[in-house]
């Protein structure tokens, strides 16, 4: 019950906040009410890399706004569309049986490593998917989320874990992203 009482909650206050008027400020990156987010990345190269003796492919994408405080205090998303016989976007980290692959992502301040593992042999590189398949990030900053959790006498972690059990596209009405 609570987790429905705070989707309907962020859906009011992003509504609320696209309804603002005001003085114009400076253009930023894509986003609604400070929330950031990428176009899709077609990747052409995953580099192969090791971690913890995993063998696992990346890619990288760099934003100058993914910042530290991001990090630490607001929420990344990271998306992956697929392609092929079962078309689906899908939040990260997913595991997908059918291919026995594993997809994760990283952060650091001003970038973001998308990696994939073969779960059923670590010690093996997995293939290299198609470019076809895409990646993207949304960015949402901690003072949003924390003003929303105030607002609604919840902790942020709370109003954390509603985006992140939503489907993709109930996420991108909710916080006005261009699918």
């Amino acid at each position: 019950m609570k987790s429905r009482r705070v989707s309907w909650f962020l859906l009011c206050v992003a509504l609320a906040l696209v309804g603002c008027e005001g003085d114009r400020g400076p253009e930023g990156p894509p986003g609604t009410a400070n929330v950031i987010y990428s176009e899709w990345y077609s990747p052409e190269t995953w580099v192969e890399h090791i971690t913890y003796g995993t063998h696992e492919r990346m890619y990288t994408m760099t934003t100058a706004s993914l910042t530290q405080e991001i990090i630490d205090n607001g929420i990344v998303l990271v998306y992956m569309r697929y392609c092929g016989l079962n078309p689906q976007i899908s939040m990260l980290p997913v595991t997908l049986e059918d291919v026995d692959y594993s997809f994760y992502f990283r952060t650091e301040a001003g970038s973001i490593e998308v990696a994939y593992y073969w779960f059923t042999n670590p010690g093996t590189y997995p293939s290299v998917i198609p470019s076809s398949n895409q990646v993207r990030y949304v960015l949402i900053p901690g003072g949003a989320l924390d003003e929303a959790a105030t607002m609604m006498g919840v902790p942020s972690r709370e109003l954390n874990g509603s985006l992140a059990s939503m489907p993709y596209r109930e996420v991108c009405s909710l916080l006005g992203i261009d699918e």
